[in-house]
């Protein structure tokens, strides 16, 4: 069967074959009617546009490749779906995948998706992702947006919440209930994600006349399973500490759940803290006290930065950091 060419649709529209490719690329000056009569045509004949050829000719791809650590954390869910509606809406489409925390498996997505053509890369780096793990991108001048975790000594944009204001917070929110000190777990060593919400906890503790050791940090992978393990530890450890802290709600469930089974009452027996406001610290019981970073918001300034820097053959860094603020419930008491 023929495949059906622009020339095709431009013969049966009755306009010439430049006139149906502004409308294709959405460039040129063509009228409504002009518009809606072409693409009416290329929906009759099937008409599918290029986009190979079309990125040849025009310099540049409408494809935004996207790298996830894990789409199961419902931050992550949370994230991406605004970052795909907005890139659509942007004009972009995205092509995603997930690292699994696995620094070669990221290695192989980066050099896939630039061999797919991506236009740029939104990233959400696996940890002791340095610059060299990056050339295969940024040595090509593809654009690059990490987002959530920071990659301050790459020359790669950022798009992410303030770490040492979340930590800061937190902190503040549990000395303030009355607590002397907490016990925070979950996170990865070298990450500045990790690195930030511990001098926002220690900045909190140090307005306090506490020293910093009144905190301590157990760090562990992002999971559920994690935060179960944790809890049931700590409690086998001695006396139980009247604050956690934990690295995300994904965490905090697990420890919920590990609390529940240990007869242990959040809200009355210890108060529980996070980091993310995603829907499920809203649906726990008691409700979790957490810290909003607001994942839908960066997913959405992700694809806006993508798609400028796209536009403009921006490459350089820039840095774009939302304030958090904290959501307090009944899991703080």
């Amino acid at each position: 069967m023929k495949r059906v060419g622009l020339k095709d649709v431009a013969a049966k529209a009755g306009v010439s074959v430049a006139t149906a490719s502004y409308v294709m690329t959405g460039q040129g000056r063509v009228s409504d009617r002009t518009r809606e009569a072409v693409l009416k045509v290329a929906d009759e004949l099937g008409f599918v546009r290029n986009a190979a050829a079309a990125n040849l000719r025009s310099g540049q791809s409408r494809l935004i490749g996207v790298i996830l650590n894990n789409i199961a954390n419902p931050f992550f869910s949370h994230l991406v779906s605004e970052l795909e509606t907005t890139a659509y809406r942007e004009g972009f489409l995205t092509v995603l995948a997930t690292a699994q925390n696995d620094l070669e498996r990221q290695r192989k997505l980066l050099a896939s998706m630039v061999s797919q053509g991506v236009g740029a890369i939104i990233l959400s780096p696996v940890h002791d992702t340095v610059a060299a793990d990056l050339e295969v991108v940024t040595a090509r001048g593809i654009p690059v947006v990490s987002c959530v975790r920071d990659l301050p000594e790459c020359p790669v944009s950022f798009v992410g919440a303030d770490d040492e204001v979340s930590g800061y917070l937190v902190m503040r929110a549990a000395l303030q209930a009355g607590h002397s000190s907490a016990v925070f777990i979950g996170g990865y060593e070298r990450t500045t994600t990790l690195e930030g919400r511990r001098a926002g906890v220690h900045r909190a503790l140090r307005e306090s006349g506490l020293p910093e050791s009144a905190c301590a940090f157990r760090p562990g992978p992002l999971s559920m399973a994690f935060g179960d393990a944790a809890f049931r530890a700590l409690c086998a450890d001695g006396p139980l500490p009247k604050a956690v802290i934990c690295f995300n709600d994904y965490i905090a469930t697990g420890l919920y759940e590990a609390a529940r089974a240990l007869k242990v009452e959040i809200g009355r027996d210890i108060s529980v803290l996070s980091f993310d406001n995603t829907p499920i610290s809203s649906a726990l019981t008691p409700g979790l006290t957490t810290v909003d970073i607001f994942p839908g918001r960066i997913g959405a300034m992700a694809a806006q930065r993508a798609a400028e820097m796209l536009r403009t053959g921006q490459t350089g860094r820039i840095v774009d950091r939302l304030t958090p603020c904290l959501v307090a419930r009944d899991s703080l008491i």
